[in-house]
């Protein structure tokens, strides 16, 4: 398991990680975000983290406490972390990892792997069992 940095032309550039349970090291690194600042968000999952690096891939921080991350997204001051195994989003402070939002339940999420962010605000969240894309609004 590693990451793997390329130009826009599809030259390769740079690489880090491996398989573990270490700094820069991943069980199965499946969602990956990348927020203003050019901080990079990988969803460990198997490792229950979300892996935080520079955009030359130095580890900075790794955020736990939150569930399995399958995939992450970052949308305005958030980082949104999709868990297919409790079928929730949890919402995560960019400037401190603590969580401020979680919501979905196995009926409502079925589960949900993977998030893309919209015009006029919408989330969308694909689901592996429910063999659907759901669209969500953000509340007000």
């Amino acid at each position: 398991m590693r990451c793997i940095v390329l130009a826009a032309d599809g030259k390769f550039l740079s690489q880090w990680g491996s398989k573990g349970k270490g700094e820069s090291q991943f069980a199965a690194a499946h969602g990956i975000a990348i927020d203003s600042r050019d901080r990079i968000y990988v969803a460990d999952r198997g490792n229950n983290r979300i892996q935080v690096f520079s955009k030359e891939g130095k580890f900075i921080a790794a955020w736990a406490g939150f569930g399995n991350p399958f995939g992450a997204i970052v949308v305005d001051d958030e980082l949104l972390v999709s868990d297919g195994d409790v079928h929730t989003i949890s919402h995560l402070s960019l400037a401190d990892p603590k969580m401020s939002a979680q919501w979905g339940t196995p009926e409502t999420l079925q589960l949900p792997p993977l998030m893309a962010y919209g015009e006029q605000g919408l989330l969308y969240v694909t689901e592996v069992n429910g063999k659907r894309v759901q669209i969500f609004r953000k509340a007000q």
